[in-house]
């Protein structure tokens, strides 16, 4: 964009300082077309702008959401409790019940501990991405039209200016244009 705006800017001095080589004054009809061509530039940011929100505003957050997972593990925890009760000695039997329990219960707590933590993880990387799409996206996009909206308002008091003051802007660049012709005779 900072290319473009240089070279409009030194395209509007070239047509300027070549209207100072005519012998009529063009430079109404040259500030009104640099109004015109402003404000359609304008207008067409504008609209380009507005079409955004309008496709944003249909986006439902919903639709960004991942899909949950309801599937569940078939493992089982108490293995004990397939072969059966041991009725020769129901106290080795309760003995070893006890230790599978708290196998279960220790890997219960590991597996919580685990999930706990990945789910702080993916909580810190939402508020990551909020942070980034405050601090960068968001003002990335409400930036990309700016520089033709500054290059169009620019424009348009330049326009203006060769509207309002259409006879002192040709006699400036006329004489400039005699400048630049007697250096290029001289060279």
């Amino acid at each position: 964009m900072a290319y473009f705006i240089g070279l409009v800017t030194l395209a509007i001095l070239a047509l300027s300082i070549g209207f100072g080589f005519v012998n009529d004054n063009w430079f109404t009809a040259f500030g009104l077309v640099i109004v015109v061509v402003s404000s359609l530039t304008s207008i067409a940011v504008s609209l380009r702008n507005a079409r955004s929100a309008a496709q944003a505003r249909k986006q439902a957050f919903e639709s960004f959401l991942p899909e949950i997972d309801e599937g569940q593990s078939h493992t089982f925890k108490y293995t004990a409790a397939i072969m059966g009760v041991d009725n020769h000695s129901p106290v080795q039997q309760l003995q070893r019940q006890i230790v599978e329990i708290q196998k279960v219960a220790i890997q219960d707590e590991k597996n919580f501990i685990q999930r706990l933590r990945f789910t702080e993880r993916r909580i810190d990387i939402c508020l990551a991405q909020i942070r980034y799409h405050e601090e960068v996206t968001l003002p990335k996009i409400l930036g990309q039209g700016s520089g033709a909206i500054i290059l169009a308002a620019a424009l348009t008091i330049i326009g203006s200016v060769y509207l309002a003051f259409a006879d002192d802007t040709y006699r400036a660049f006329s004489e400039l244009a005699k400048i630049l012709r007697d250096l290029g005779m001289r060279l």
